[in-house]
């Protein structure tokens, strides 16, 4: 899409204008939120790590619903919300030293992406990727009965992922908000009760 498009379509955007009236950081606020309302995965959770955080939206809602929750989150570019219950470090998770989080975390979150090439097989492939090699951190992140909620865009890899996770967690499911545009092929998986 081109970048002329792309903005024209934000500005005409329902969730965009709606995030920017309630102080939301990102229409992706919203996917969190309806994911949420479904399965109640917030209230229940103390210690969140989240992969590919910035700008914030998604730490933003979790505060909201759960004040007392603690934030571990990384991204390479810059969060824009300061809080003292979110640690940021901004960095490659791949690099990241997952041996210094002295505890583990209950819940964990995804809605990184590659910068996309517009081939959606190829951009498939590479967030596919970068999954495999985040579900590889969880017996140094998860406690067990942990909860992971990712983004994933449809494609070949797929069903791999979800044989992994069905492996992993009791209960794997998709969901696909209301928020995400129809003409995506994002979907969500949510993996509940990780077996350790």
């Amino acid at each position: 899409m081109k970048s002329k498009d792309w903005l024209n379509r934000q500005k005409r955007d329902f969730y965009v204008k709606k995030a920017k009236k309630q102080g939301y950081l990102s229409r992706a606020s919203y996917k969190l939120i309806e994911i949420d309302n479904k399965f109640n995965i917030l209230k229940k959770s103390k210690k969140i790590f989240e992969f590919g955080a910035a700008p914030g939206g998604w730490c933003q809602v979790a505060l909201d619903i759960n004040p007392n929750i603690h934030i571990t989150a990384i991204d390479l570019l810059e969060l824009k919300i300061n809080h003292p219950q979110i640690k940021f470090y901004k960095e490659n998770f791949l690099n990241f030293n997952y041996d210094k989080q002295e505890n583990k975390y209950d819940l964990i979150l995804s809605d990184i992406a590659p910068n996309t090439t517009g081939h959606q097989s190829t951009d498939h492939l590479r967030i596919s990727s970068m999954l495999f090699d985040i579900i590889n951190k969880f017996d140094k992140l998860m406690i067990k009965n942990g909860v992971f909620v990712t983004k994933i865009w449809k494609g070949s890899e797929e069903k791999d992922l979800i044989n992994i996770l069905q492996n992993r967690f009791s209960e794997v499911s998709y969901f696909k908000p209301q928020s995400s545009r129809k003409d995506s092929a994002e979907i969500f998986i949510v993996a509940k009760k990780f077996k350790n």
